[in-house]
């Protein structure tokens, strides 16, 4: 009853609304991914579903918004509210155990003014580069990590920019089965607050230069009331209680400069001990450094990272494993692919692994016309990734690698209806590392592609999908 009072509310809110000659937007979609197995006993046991043939992610997604077109005293600017619904009871195959559920999983309303916005209800939100806070949704990889909370977001003054937030955090559908709908806040909480100034709008040399020089801080804290954890050791046959900090915090700095094509950013980030299941309850502090240098023009695209990063997993379930209570996102120095050959070892920090990690990119397009670019231009990627452990000391590195993988990549545009698309790659993967169990895989890849277009009656016409000979 309480879905259908949500969709007859949003389809009479624009003829309400409508007579005071403001805007009304609507908006709604519906996601569905299905899995019919045809042995339903390869399927992980769960319950009741011997009674299932059919797997399936379903999302429902409503939402509308009323922009106040007229000047007021208030500043008042518009008003959004968002729901979804989602039915994940028997979720596809490779999703956490604790994804399947179904319900009213995010509603959020929303108010916009000229200083800012305030958000009540379910709220996402990423402070810099993510390494202290990313709240985010990814439907692949079963990602929701949002805050039942707040979230403000103000600029008082041309150049400041301030964010506020705090919440409950989303671990599926365990999160909120305290009865409160996710507001008990007695268990757990996250909060977080990040201010950035644009340097430019004070500067007039950095404005006449055209360049823009931002600085940033961000501070993010979670609550968990303490559990009694007890360790056995076997070897010398002790017991210890472990004193866990309810409270533990993180913050970042960070600045980037953006000029004539160049793009430089740096950000320090540091987490206060925080023991947890990933760490092997260590008390030992985080922290991560991550620097990026870019040159784009057109036709042109340069880029170089560098991170090192050290005990920085940070999730608000110190018992959460996999993709369950994460806080931050450390960014993965590594070419996310298409092909599916290529992406069969992929690289993550899902684990917060310490390491030293390179990349480094080119891309360039030849011109249309030219001998290389041809009618429709060419496009060269060449993207080289190294991974490597930490060492005892803050500079050292494993002498053994985590990850390697250099690949070269070329697109090319033949005609209106052809495509074509080559890449080879050498990759390394350690997986004793990185997934605790094998050994060293060394591959060299090598993919070819063709795409064809499809004409506008359906099918495949005289002069479509062939190549034009010449004498």
């Amino acid at each position: 009853m309480k879905f259908k009072t949500i969709i007859l509310a949003i389809a009479f809110i624009p003829s309400l609304i409508w007579a005071q000659s403001d805007t009304v937007v609507v908006v709604g979609g519906i996601q569905h991914e299905g899995l019919f197995p045809t042995n339903m006993s390869e399927v992980p046991p769960q319950p009741d579903w011997a009674k299932i043939t059919h797997l399936s992610n379903t999302y429902l997604d409503l939402g509308v918004r009323w922009d106040h077109n007229t000047e007021n005293k208030s500043g008042f600017r518009s008003l959004e509210l968002i729901t979804r619904s989602e039915l994940t009871e028997w979720p596809l195959l490779g999703y956490d155990a604790d994804f399947g559920g179904y319900g009213l999983s995010h509603l959020h309303i929303g108010a916009t003014f000229d200083w800012g916005k305030i958000t009540i209800g379910d709220v996402y939100g990423q402070f810099g580069s993510g390494m202290v806070l990313r709240l985010y949704e990814d439907r692949a990889l079963g990602v929701d990590n949002a805050l039942r909370g707040g979230k403000i977001e103000i600029s008082p003054y041309k150049g400041i920019y301030l964010t506020a937030l705090g919440g409950k955090q989303r671990r599926y559908w365990n999160c909120y089965d305290d009865g409160a709908w996710g507001w008990n806040y007695t268990q757990d909480a996250v909060l977080g607050a990040n201010v950035e100034l644009g340097l430019q709008e004070w500067i007039p040399q950095l404005q006449n230069a055209g360049a823009n020089l931002t600085i940033g801080g961000s501070y993010v804290s979670k609550y968990q009331k303490a559990d009694t954890i007890l360790f056995i050791d076997p070897t010398a046959m002790q017991a210890y209680m472990y004193n866990l900090p309810e409270w533990v915090g993180a913050g970042s700095v960070r600045a980037q400069l953006q000029m004539k094509g160049w793009d430089a950013m740096v950000e320090y980030a540091y987490k206060a001990n925080d023991p947890s299941v990933l760490n092997n309850y260590s008390y030992k502090h985080g922290e991560a450094l991550l620097m990026s240098l870019s040159y784009s023009q057109k036709g042109l695209a340069v880029l170089a990272q560098v991170k090192r990063s050290e005990n920085m997993s940070f999730r608000s379930d110190r018992q959460a494993n996999l993709m369950k209570g994460t806080i931050n996102h450390i960014p993965p120095f590594a070419t996310q692919h298409t092909y599916m050959l290529a992406s069969i070892y992929p690289y993550g920090t899902e684990k917060a692994a310490n390491e030293w990690a390179f990349q480094g990119e080119i891309r360039y397009t030849w011109k249309r016309g030219t001998a290389m670019g041809g009618r429709y231009g060419t496009t060269l990627k060449l993207n080289a990734s190294h991974i490597r452990g930490t060492g005892d000391t803050w500079w050292k590195m494993t002498k053994e690698p985590y990850y390697t993988d250099v690949n070269i990549e070329l697109n090319k545009k033949i005609n209106k209806q052809w495509y074509i698309g080559a890449m080879a790659m050498y990759q390394t993967y350690n997986k004793s590392v990185i997934e605790g169990h094998g050994d060293l895989v060394r591959a060299g890849i090598g993919v070819v592609e063709a795409k064809c277009a499809i004409n506008k009656n359906g099918g495949l016409s005289n002069n479509t999908c062939r190549f034009n000979r010449r004498k």
